[in-house]
């Protein structure tokens, strides 16, 4: 009732939701921020300007959201792409009035590695069919369970008020998370990491831009009180200490030097340490460094492999999430009863190089798996008439078909022997009158009776000397053809028949 409640208040902006207060599980605030040693300000947002960081999320991101996310049927043991499903069009083309697909699918899956979530609300007609989908803050989303139980997402509105949604009016993707329902705020998991990160590029960026370093020992010519030395220390550390104020020009007064440490940016690992900070990343995200210009372990040699095990290892996980939470929220009962599900094509981004590509595709035709045409449409090539056929080779059966092979080969090696023994036995019996007369008949005789045997095994698809089949050799080296045939006639068949069987 709630449910249908909620539809029917929606268009007039308002919930019918109510929930305890000990049902909250607590609001994200958009201005906290994570504690770090580097004491830098570390939030969901200041985190992006770490470039190493940045980037792991866009890859991952992006190559998430440009992945075909399609709808399929399962049918048996076949499936079929449903493209007319109202949810496939939210999925690859346009997800709402003002998003394309691959915007919100990206916007969704960077959310979810920063915050740990991501939310949007499923917009559904008055038969429940869902029209668009809706991002939603995560830092202005909390998740809450009212009097029975039931999940729902309480939203703060920008006008300070709040409206409440079902857990089924919600997509939720969500990464690694303690209670099954939510991810870490990663960002919060990584401030030390960020925090260090924003530090190191402040002070490089203002080393650079003031070519000295002014810590060291600040020296009065008098005594100073302990309460002069803090209110001096005080006023030294306020005026120059953090990363952004260092480099500023120290004024000394009252008699006081100053003595500077300089400290050389190699001899202090500067640029080590900021290196370190992508690999410190890529473990946070499970990217690979190459995928973020750290070229420095990558080879021509491994960097395909590298690139597979960014998919299966990085990619595969969050692909699994997208597909299962979207059959959970945007699936009818009946879709589901059906067989309706949805799944990402991977495999653009588990090509190898070109030559290893198309061994592969001879290897997979040659074996009946992939047809003409299932190849082309994987190299985005438009099919061909008559390519929709899977070829096998011949000399490969089941088990099954062996018995019906074996009938196959014995009918054709009785058909042969039959023709050969008929016409060696009647000109045979003349043979001892004119040997050389009977061996230039043998000549002509074979020249027509190859043909016929290339012809009679032509169905099995296989290649075979007709010397290997006939009696030729035998005949001519033979001082007594008829002897000769006698002693074939009752092995002749078998012997052409094992002949094939061994080529195929």
């Amino acid at each position: 009732m709630g449910k249908l409640l909620n539809i029917l208040l929606r268009p007039f902006g308002l919930f019918a939701i109510k929930a305890s207060d000990k049902s909250e599980l607590g609001w994200r605030d958009i201005l906290s921020s994570f504690h770090n040693t580097a004491n830098e300000k570390v939030t969901n947002e200041s985190a992006m300007t770490v470039s190493a960081l940045y980037a792991c999320v866009r890859n991952v991101s992006e190559d998430i959201a440009k992945m075909p996310l399609k709808t399929y049927r399962r049918a048996g043991d076949y499936k079929y792409e449903e493209p007319t499903h109202p949810a496939a069009r939210l999925l690859q083309y346009q997800a709402n009035s003002e998003m394309t697909a691959m915007s919100f699918r990206e916007m969704m899956n960077a959310q979810a590695m920063g915050w740990g979530n991501a939310y949007a609300e499923i917009e559904r007609d008055i038969y429940g069919v869902p029209v668009a989908l809706w991002p939603l803050r995560p830092d202005m989303v909390t998740m809450y369970r009212d009097d029975a139980g039931r999940m729902f997402y309480r939203i703060l509105l920008e006008n300070g008020g709040t409206a409440d949604l079902w857990a089924d009016d919600v997509l939720h993707l969500h990464g690694l998370g303690f209670d099954g329902v939510s991810g870490y705020n990663v960002i919060q998991y990584a401030s030390q990491s960020i925090g260090a990160a924003i530090g190191m590029d402040k002070f490089a960026g203002s080393f650079f831009a003031n070519g000295l370093h002014q810590s060291g020992v600040l020296t009065h010519p008098g005594r100073l009180s302990t309460k002069a030395q803090d209110a001096l220390r005080n006023q030294f550390n306020d005026e120059y200490g953090g990363a952004s104020q260092a480099h500023k020009l120290l004024i000394a007064e009252e008699g006081m030097t100053f003595a500077a440490n300089t400290i050389d940016p190699k001899a202090s690992q500067m640029i080590e340490t900021r290196q370190f900070t992508v690999a410190e990343f890529c473990r946070w995200t499970r990217v690979p460094p190459h995928k973020v210009a750290d070229l420095t372990r990558a080879t021509f040699s491994n960097i395909e492999e590298q690139n597979i095990d960014y998919v299966q290892d990085g990619l595969l996980g969050w692909c699994k999430r997208w597909e299962q939470a979207l059959w959970w929220k945007l699936l009818s009962p009946d879709d589901k009863r059906n067989g309706i599900y949805f799944e990402h094509v991977v495999e653009g981004l588990l090509r190898g190089n070109t030559q290893a590509r198309y061994e592969a595709y001879s290897t997979l035709w040659d074996r009946g798996v992939l047809s003409i045409n299932e190849i082309r449409g994987k190299e985005n090539m438009n099919p061909v008439d008559g390519g929709d056929v899977h070829y096998i080779p011949m000399n490969f059966a089941p088990l099954g078909a062996a018995e019906s092979m074996g009938a196959v080969v014995t009918d054709i090696a009785e058909r042969l022997a039959s023709r050969e023994m008929k016409e060696l036995e009647k000109h045979a019996k003349h043979a001892s009158e004119d040997l050389p007369q009977f061996h230039s008949w043998l000549d002509e005789f074979y020249a027509k009776h190859d043909m016929y045997i290339t012809e009679a095994i032509e169905p099995l698809a296989v290649s075979i000397d007709p010397m290997l089949l006939s009696l030729r050799g035998f005949i001519e080296n033979s001082i007594d053809p008829i002897s000769t045939l006698d002693y074939w006639r009752e092995h002749h068949v078998n012997y052409i028949a094992d002949n094939i069987k061994r080529v195929l």
